[in-house]
């Protein structure tokens, strides 16, 4: 009786680490008005040069992307142009692609990206867009597509604009021209830019955890063969 109950006692404590454990690696889902993306972001480290709270170093994503807007569609091939982070006391270091989309490629599993967009106005930093959070920052993350035409694609997030729900979005350059990102000129009464949409991501389980999950079934399967096979005792009259 005390094996079986320690066996679920592991069981337990399998089931209660695996999606506990930080992973490396997160499943990602960015879906609406014609984007659609999916795969797999792996996270490095803390970035120390980031705005509190710190966000991870996406150092590399995989999966696909379409968009249906305008008929482009492909395998995402990594990231482009991978940031390099530099000491900047402004923002968290991002760069721009040469159709002009910026990126920083954090990633915040908190949900709570920080506010990072300053630009200096007449030499005094200036807080240009104030709105925060969410799991990527305004900057986002940019990525390369497969397929002709050299498609870059990015995802981000426009926080909580008007202090509502958090705001997820998307968009598609080439290598010299924007080919989908409405609003992306920002004015009195124009939407933050973007393609609208819902993103989502969760762990991947670690090995680590999953060996332990599998252990502890094992546990289960012994204990209950054990019992199966146990002689019964006969009590005298």
């Amino acid at each position: 009786m005390k094996i079986g109950y320690f066996a679920l006692l592991g069981l337990a404590a399998a089931v209660a680490v695996a999606p506990a454990a930080m992973a490396d690696e997160f499943n990602f889902s960015f879906n609406g008005n014609g984007i659609n993306a999916t795969g797999v972001l792996t996270v490095g480290q803390q970035s120390t040069n980031s705005t509190n709270p710190p966000g991870y170093e996406i150092t590399g994503i995989s999966g696909t992307f379409s968009d249906t807007n305008v008929n482009v569609s492909g395998a995402i091939t990594g990231l482009f142009t991978p940031i390099s982070y530099v000491n900047n006391p402004l923002v968290s270091g991002f760069a721009t692609t040469p159709a002009g989309l910026s990126y920083d490629d954090l990633f915040y599993p908190a949900g709570n990206s920080p506010t990072v967009c300053f630009e200096l106005v007449n030499g005094v930093p200036t807080l240009t867009y104030p709105f925060s959070g969410g799991l990527l920052d305004i900057y986002g993350v940019a990525f390369n597509i497969a397929g002709p035409g050299g498609y870059v694609a990015e995802l981000w997030s426009n926080g909580d604009v008007g202090h509502g729900p958090i705001i997820y979005a998307a968009g598609l350059a080439n290598a010299t021209n924007l080919v989908d990102l409405p609003n992306a000129i920002p004015g009195p009464n124009v939407p933050p830019p973007g393609v609208y949409g819902s993103f989502t991501t969760s762990p991947v389980p670690e090995p680590a955890s999953l060996l332990l999950l599998g252990i502890g079934l094992l546990g289960l399967v012994a204990v209950s063969a054990g019992k199966g096979k146990r002689p019964s005792i006969r009590r005298g009259a």
